[in-house]
């Protein structure tokens, strides 16, 4: 979803008044994503063969529902883990391509410019951009791999919990000079 705002102008006196109330705009860009379709992998401490061939690659055995529901996940656990298995020798395990659905995007991007008329066909504009501009934490990735001793005991700590996050706030100011006659030059700009 994208807009765009341009404040209405004004006519108030003395002219300072419409310099300052004037030629404001606001647009933003907002993203509201579900989380990509991912599967659960496993090895083992021993490099153990499930199967018996190299051709052939086992799956994790799965033994029940690893959704957890949405106010039971942390930080730390963010799907069962307990309910995966090292599947037997000889076998290839029974877990589907996918299981689980990974972390969603909620980000807002938002920009302020200020137009100042200088005469025509000359303005400065005054730019404020924030990227992720509420600064939401958001996890692109948890540890799908679980890890099993040769006992079949899942050993692996990190097994669900976030690996990689996105981007945190960033904000930029600029200050550009345009010109109706030709392209656009940037005066000076300030990343943060």
């Amino acid at each position: 979803m994208n807009f765009l705002y341009q404040t209405p102008r004004v006519w108030y006196n003395p002219p300072v008044s419409k310099w300052v109330l004037n030629g404001w705009e606001i647009s933003g860009i907002n993203a509201f994503i579900t989380g990509a379709p991912t599967g659960v992998g496993f090895g083992t401490t021993n490099n153990a063969d499930i199967t018996g061939t190299p051709s052939q690659s086992p799956r994790i055995d799965v033994v029940g529902d690893p959704v957890l529901p949405k106010d039971e996940r942390t930080f730390s656990r963010n799907f069962r883990t307990d309910v995966f298995r090292l599947p037997k020798p000889g076998t290839l395990g029974n877990a589907g391509r996918t299981l689980l659905r990974g972390s969603g995007t909620n980000n807002w991007d938002l920009s302020v410019f200020k137009n100042f008329p200088i005469r025509e066909p000359f303005r400065l504009q005054f730019r404020m951009e924030a990227y992720n501009a509420f600064n939401h934490t958001q996890f692109i990735a948890f540890d799908t791999t679980a890890r099993f001793d040769m006992a079949g005991n899942q050993v692996n700590g990190t097994v669900g919990q976030f690996t990689t996050s996105r981007t945190p706030r960033q904000m930029q100011m600029a200050i550009r000079f345009n010109s109706d006659t030709g392209s656009p030059r940037v005066a000076s700009s300030c990343k943060f």
